[in-house]
């Protein structure tokens, strides 16, 4: 498991080096849901927390939980699970990455995160031709590891300008 203060540590370290690193290489924080594996660029992680209480708000997208007050910041929890049409986990979730999509702080409920990986740009499959609409606007491609597939999520195109709207909620307490 990985920790809040290796992945912050790890963001300081590639912001770093973006600018020299002239390979194409993208470091990813690997997380599960269910049994499939994903990525998302380290770039857009602000940190990983334990699994808290979210409080419901009326009306709000079937695939928003709802928000938590981390440090004085009202976050929209966005449950990948429903926004990826996957069954629902029959264990509690453990973890949230906190992440910055277009200037917008969301988390992100997780079955559990589990590495840190760098990977070249070259790399990176096309996503599946069968996958078609929506949903492969925000899959930015897949990497073939260990035998099996590690896709990757483009945050930005993960929900339509519609629904970034739907998560622009007061950012101070």
């Amino acid at each position: 498991m990985v920790s809040s203060s290796q992945i912050q540590k790890k963001a300081m370290e590639r912001a770093a080096v973006r600018d020299i690193n002239t390979h194409g290489d993208i470091q990813l924080i690997c997380f599960k849901l269910g049994a499939e594996a994903y990525g998302l660029d380290i770039m857009q992680i602000k940190e990983i927390i334990r699994h808290q209480k979210i409080t419901v708000v009326p009306k709000a997208p079937c695939f928003i939980d709802g928000v938590i007050n981390l440090r004085g910041m009202v976050i929209p929890i966005i449950d990948l699970r429903k926004r990826f049409e996957l069954q629902a986990s029959g264990h509690l979730r453990n973890r949230i990455i906190i992440a910055d999509v277009e200037n917008r702080i969301v988390g992100l409920v997780v079955d559990d995160v589990t590495d840190i990986i760098s990977v070249s740009k070259t790399n990176l499959l096309p996503p599946p031709k069968m996958i078609k609409g929506t949903e492969a606007t925000y899959l930015g491609g897949m990497i073939d590891i260990e035998g099996g597939f590690l896709f990757i999520i483009d945050l930005d195109k993960m929900l339509t300008a519609e629904e970034k709207g739907s998560l622009d909620v007061p950012l101070e307490k």
